[in-house]
């Protein structure tokens, strides 16, 4: 099994304040919307793709800065992916959250900004990248799309182990991964169990399912892959170590989508 790897790191800015509570525990929680655009580039040039996250912040950190944070402020946000599920009507639920483990507010002087239609500061320029190492979950699932770009969604099992925790401390958060033309069509090749690196960004996925409920999915556009080597272990029958492949696609193609390829989760956003 690959050793477990879930790192997330954004700088944006704050779309609102944010909202502070606490559990009946008396711990606690502060909440954050972050916004900023990505620089990409593919094969028509370069593109801005603007991004949205809600950051979740617990304990002493969260007190520290629950009254100290204003809307605008320039933030970074190092975390993690943390995925829960539940169930709701006798349907299964599931989210991904990115948990924060530390922020810093940031100087602002020199950082554009510009506002959305809803009257929200964006960060031009902002950093929104995910780091993970696991194991597949399923084959890959290559598709085209009607212009003939390919596409793969990988399901990524990233096991985590908190020290001096225990067997109480393990846990596994399951996590979809999407790539694009040629480095789709190389995880095209993996296969369940294997392990993989992923480095790409953190995306956001909106849609109306058949019965009319707007649904949405957090998950990760694979910007680079590389499959790690496990020494003896692929001697025998495994296929030989090949390397990964990096490639600035700029993850979803924004002017075509996959209407018959939804998302397979919604979140209670």
């Amino acid at each position: 099994m690959a050793r477990g790897l879930n790192r997330v790191f954004l700088i944006g800015t704050l779309t609102a304040r944010p909202d502070m509570r606490y559990t009946p525990g008396g711990m606690a929680i502060l909440d954050l919307s972050l916004a900023g655009q990505d620089t990409l580039w593919d094969a028509s040039g370069e593109k801005e793709v603007s991004w949205y996250h809600r950051v979740r912040l617990l304990g002493r950190q969260a007190e520290m800065w629950g009254d100290v944070l204003e809307r605008g402020q320039l933030v970074f946000v190092e975390g993690r992916l943390e995925y829960r599920q539940w169930e709701r009507d006798g349907e299964r639920r599931s989210e991904l959250q990115i948990r924060a483990d530390f922020i810093d507010p940031l100087e602002a002087r020199g950082r554009e900004t510009v506002e959305d239609a809803r009257g929200q500061p964006r960060l031009r320029h902002a950093l929104n990248q995910v780091i993970l190492m696991g194991n597949l979950t399923r084959d890959p699932d290559l598709r085209y799309t009607p212009q003939g770009t390919a596409v793969v969604r990988l399901g990524l099992a990233v096991n985590e182990r908190r020290p001096g925790q225990g067997p109480e401390g393990e846990k596994t958060h399951f996590i979809e991964v999407q790539a694009w033309r040629d480095l789709a069509e190389w995880a095209s090749e993996l296969k369940r169990g294997e392990g993989l690196l992923v480095i790409g960004r953190l995306v956001n996925d909106s849609w109306t399912s058949s019965t009319g409920e707007r649904r949405f999915q957090t998950r990760v556009e694979a910007l680079r892959l590389e499959r790690p080597t496990r020494g003896p272990e692929r001697a025998g029958g495994s296929r030989p170590q090949e390397p990964g492949r990096s490639v600035q696609t700029g993850g979803v193609d924004i002017d075509e989508g996959l209407e018959d390829f939804p998302p397979e989760e919604d979140l209670p956003f």
